[in-house]
């Protein structure tokens, strides 16, 4: 397999990975909608459906649509993109759109249509990919390469082939990205494993726990909604956090944050989260972390020192003024 025929691309940046886009997707001054789409078909069924192309350009442009079936890489993200040579399944050739080539009129919207085919003879399980739209006609075969990938914008397509499906995983690790904080926020991540065939979107809560077991907390386990696809550990990252505005600088901007996200003491996160048809559950995993706002415990010292001593003051002023009245009132 030559390395120029193996892409390994991010598709979009920051996308989170199958799920969390609700909005279009810009590049080179063209957006689709929706980014993604996901079918269940069984063997030689088919399904339709329409994708709004945008022409964000100031002039007419001509569109070319093409399809091309990816692999997961990786924990963060990406796509392996193969050429139709190497796509065993021929996942470009499911498709079918009412035309190969789209004329887009200047700042405007236009609904194209496809039509995806499972074979008969189609894998039960999951099966991904893309439709791509670019300016550029699709390249030639051995003129294929990772610089196409980024040139075009595309739709990913998450397609169940009903059928002897299996859904299996379990959680890899559960950690935290710091053992002490200053204040909140306190970032998790949870890399799950689908050692199944078929994709999956874990839902779920994070309980977090204080010292003395009290709930101080319940934050979603997959909060972007990110899908798990076969054969791939997806890892996700989670938040517990009392306020978004945080500021930056020096010492005082770390004691703005520390009473804005103001938390003490010791705490245990615990993840209850299911997967799959049937809702399984994962096994429950544990941490405990520690929240200790030194700067504000600093100040109220300082400050408590500062009563001290206020308090010690006070007191030999009231005591010698009490006997120096004591004394003049003797000497009458």
């Amino acid at each position: 397999m030559s390395k120029n025929k193996l892409l390994l691309s991010l598709f979009i940046l920051g996308w989170s990975f199958l799920g969390i886009f609700t909005g279009a997707v810009h590049a080179n001054a063209l957006a689709v909608s929706p980014v993604v789409i996901e079918h269940e078909l069984a063997p030689g069924m088919s399904a339709s459906g329409k994708i709004r192309v945008t022409n964000l350009a100031q002039e007419q442009q001509k569109y070319y649509v093409d399809a091309q079936r990816f692999v997961p890489v990786g924990e963060e993200g990406r796509q392996q993109y193969l050429s139709n040579e190497e796509d065993i399944t021929g996942f470009a050739k499911w498709f079918s759109f009412d035309q190969s080539v789209y004329d887009v009129e200047a700042r405007s919207v236009l609904e194209t249509e496809y039509t995806i085919t499972a074979p008969l003879d189609a894998e039960p399980g999951g099966h991904y990919g893309a439709v791509f739209y670019s300016v550029n006609p699709p390249e030639p075969e051995e003129e294929f390469t990772g610089s196409s990938i980024a040139s075009k914008t595309g739709v990913l397509f998450l397609i169940k082939i009903t059928g002897d499906i299996t859904e299996s995983a379990n959680i890899e690790s559960f950690t935290s990205n710091q053992k002490v904080y200053s204040h909140l926020p306190s970032k998790f991540d949870l890399r799950i494993r689908n050692t199944g065939n078929v994709h999956f979107r874990p839902k779920g809560t994070i309980e977090i726990r204080n010292m003395w077991g009290g709930v101080v907390a319940r934050v979603p386990a997959n909060p972007a909604s990110s899908a798990v696809l076969p054969n791939s550990i997806r890892k996700i990252n989670t938040w517990w956090t009392k306020s978004n505005e945080l500021a930056v600088g020096g010492f005082w901007a770390g004691v703005a944050n520390e009473w804005r996200n103001f938390a003490l003491g010791r705490y245990t996160a615990e993840v209850n989260a299911t997967y799959g048809s049937q809702n399984t559950a994962f096994e429950q995993k544990t941490l405990s972390f520690w929240v200790i706002p030194w700067r504000l415990t600093l100040i109220f010292l300082i400050f408590l020192v500062a009563l001290y001593i206020s308090m010690t003051i006070y007191n030999k002023v009231i005591v010698s003024s009490a006997i120096n009245k004591s004394n003049k009132a003797k000497k009458k």
